[in-house]
């Protein structure tokens, strides 16, 4: 029996939008998935999960609502957004045919300003939330998502605590078997996820095109890493958010074990996809110098991936 939250699109079924969308579809929410290149396939082969943190088990997503274009979905409750920040511009055309009066939506995407951009395409009054996960997941082939460390999804909404509204979503979340957290404040979750995504996303494509353990494993990179996070922490204090230096030691903590990993801009980059340049580096770049924070590691790593965006 699943969390009743009604009738749920979910919109860039990659690694992340595919992982978060099965879990909620198999445990009954009637979850509509937006396949766009990978349509055919899916269709064809079906969709599947592999849990490594279960030995590597592998789950056939039964049953899957799989969809081509949004005209065929139609209004929904809910529209989880997690394609990648790339794609915002577009964003506001693909998602129409699925909001209505009352639906709801949920950005699981990088960086900062999603929210923002949802609100100013269809209006602030409507329940509009983010989810920041805390996680490695990658996509390995068009119809296979894994999960290497399931982590945990940090929720919260613009300008307010979570209202009733957004409570339900959670739930489900939560009742779908993921790890969550509320927070108080959506700036902080943002400014905390970057100490993360701007290091290691980023050196792992300004360095050649590397998987976390090399940055880690070479001094000067690893050095760099600890200088961006610090930038980072600097950045959300101007704003009033304490970051405490044990989360910062906490990230490398977390990426030691993961291997050589592969951060998913640095997929985006190996495929010769555009990457989220603007959302995840130079906004928070933008909005540090706006409190004339000192960012000239982020701002130097920011100038060595603008050729990517």
């Amino acid at each position: 029996m699943s969390k009743a939250i009604g009738r749920v699109a979910l919109v860039g079924a990659g690694a992340v939008g595919g992982y978060y969308g099965s879990l909620l579809s198999l445990t009954g929410v009637e979850v509509h998935f937006l396949f766009r290149s990978s349509y055919h396939i899916v269709k064809k082969e079906g969709l599947y999960l592999i849990h490594h943190s279960e030995g590597g088990r592998k789950e056939l997503v039964d049953p899957l609502h799989a969809h081509a274009n949004t005209r065929t979905i139609g209004e929904c409750d809910w529209v989880i957004v997690a394609s990648k920040t790339t794609a915002n511009l577009e964003l506001s055309r693909i998602i129409s045919p699925l909001i209505g009066d009352h639906t709801k939506l949920l950005t699981l995407q990088n960086g900062m300003g999603n929210v923002e951009n949802l609100a100013r395409s269809f209006g602030n009054q409507r329940t509009i939330l983010a989810g920041l996960c805390f996680t490695c997941i990658n996509r390995t082939a068009p119809n296979i998502v894994e999960s290497l460390l399931p982590g945990y999804v940090q929720f919260g909404q613009l300008g307010q605590s979570l209202n009733s509204e957004s409570e339900s979503i959670v739930q489900a979340f939560e009742f779908a078997g993921v790890s969550v957290k509320r927070a108080k404040s959506l700036d902080e979750v943002l400014w905390r996820k970057l100490c993360w995504n701007i290091p290691f996303n980023g050196l792992s494509i300004a360095a050649g095109g590397i998987t976390t353990d090399l940055i880690l494993a070479r001094p000067e990179l690893r050095d760099r890493a600890q200088a961006l996070m610090l930038e980072v922490q600097a950045g959300a204090k101007n704003y009033g958010i304490e970051i405490e230096d044990s989360f910062l030691r906490r990230q490398f903590e977390l990426t030691e074990p993961m291997g050589p990993y592969k951060p998913s801009s640095l997929i985006d980059f190996l495929a010769g996809k555009p990457i989220e340049v603007h959302a995840i580096w130079g906004e928070a770049l933008r909005r540090g110098k706006r409190r004339g924070v000192n960012m000239k590691e982020l701002e130097k790593l920011y100038g060595e991936l603008g050729k990517f965006a």
